[in-house]
């Protein structure tokens, strides 16, 4: 009885840990290839692009005045050693993925966009 319910505290402690995300939404399920059948460079328009995606996260713009977008999203997942006493005060951490959508404007018509992902990974303690 004494094993159940530490089974049933630890499955409950792992259930609440669950996963993180953070950044725009919108670009989640999205990969190179359907980026590509969304957005046609010298074609797409600045409004076509936030009616898809909505509003950038960053703005900025290049020396030669280009505006550029950026969107950009990640989601992390706690190592399942973070979860055993003692061993997770000293060593704890995440993985995850993180998505980055830059589209370049000339004018107001898609100049040039890219679609990149990479996992990511955190690490604290020794």
């Amino acid at each position: 009885m004494k094993r159940m319910s530490i089974a049933a505290c630890l499955g409950a402690a792992l259930a609440v840990a669950g996963c993180a995300s953070t950044g725009n939404t919108s670009i989640r399920r999205e990969t190179a290839e359907t980026i590509d059948q969304k957005i046609h460079d010298d074609q797409t328009t600045k409004q076509q692009v936030r009616t898809l995606f909505g509003d950038p996260m960053v703005i900025s713009f290049t020396d030669g005045g280009h505006e550029i977008w950026q969107y950009d999203f990640m989601t992390t997942r706690p190592n399942g050693t973070n979860f055993i006493p003692y061993y997770g005060v000293f060593s704890s951490g995440s993985r995850g993925m993180r998505k980055s959508l830059t589209i370049i404007f000339n004018n107001d018509v898609v100049w040039h966009h890219t679609l990149s992902a990479s996992a990511v990974r955190t690490h604290q303690g020794l």
